[in-house]
């Protein structure tokens, strides 16, 4: 049996739906440890700001996909 070539999974930007994690801050290797998206987390309006702008981002990506 031969071994599967590891793949490294691309890390999904949780700020920016459907766009990778382009690691714009220093010294960060994803998401996990991003300063930004730990204070929008952190943050209770920010993340209900960022819940209604991904709910649209997936709406308006079905109704692309459904035309």
């Amino acid at each position: 049996m031969t071994p599967r070539p590891r793949v490294r999974p691309d890390a999904k930007c949780p700020l920016r739906p459907g766009q990778p994690c382009t690691l714009c801050q220093l010294n960060v290797t994803g998401p996990q440890d991003c300063g930004l998206v730990r204070l929008v987390m952190e943050d209770d309006e920010l993340r209900e700001g960022l819940h209604r702008f991904q709910v649209a981002a997936l709406r308006r990506e079905g109704a692309e996909t459904a035309a």
